[in-house]
Formats: C-alpha cells, sequence, structure tokens
C-alpha cells in the first residue's frame, strides 16, 4: 500500500509540474519579432564606406615567392647550361 501512495504523489507532482509549465508559459509569452529594421546611425553608415587598407593589393616582398631579379630573363650566357 505506501509504494501506491509514493506512485500516486510523483503522478501528482508530475502533472502539476506539466500545468505549471503551461501557466507559466501563457504569463510570460516570447516578445514578438520587431517588423521594422532600425534605420542605420551614422557611424555605421561611415563604417560602410571605409575601404580596408589590408584588401588593397600589396606587391609581394618575399623573395621565395616572388620574382625579385629584373634581370633574369635579360641576358642568357652562350657558354652556360
Amino acid at each position: 500500500m505506501n509504494s501506491k501512495k509514493i506512485i500516486i504523489g510523483v503522478v501528482i507532482v508530475a502533472l502539476l509540474a506539466v500545468a505549471g509549465y503551461f501557466v507559466w508559459k501563457s504569463y510570460f509569452p516570447k516578445p514578438a519579432a520587431p517588423t521594422q529594421e532600425a534605420p542605420q546611425s551614422l557611424g555605421a553608415q561611415i563604417y560602410e564606406n571605409i575601404q580596408n587598407p589590408i584588401e588593397n593589393k600589396v606587391p609581394e616582398t618575399n623573395p621565395f615567392k616572388a620574382e625579385t631579379n629584373p634581370f633574369t630573363n635579360a641576358y642568357k650566357n652562350p657558354f652556360g647550361q
């Protein structure tokens, strides 16, 4: 008889918890999403128009990645291989 009372008590507590959850959700609904976008501030407009100097083309300065000798194709040694 004692185990039946425990099971009934657990079921009642679970039902109260579920009912409490739905009551809580009805009192505190999710806020609605804004329908209009806020106008951009002056700082945001300026930020969009700024050019990033890192994105500009920068010449390659690593001698192992780029051709740095301007005279490589200018003269061919007739006695070299």
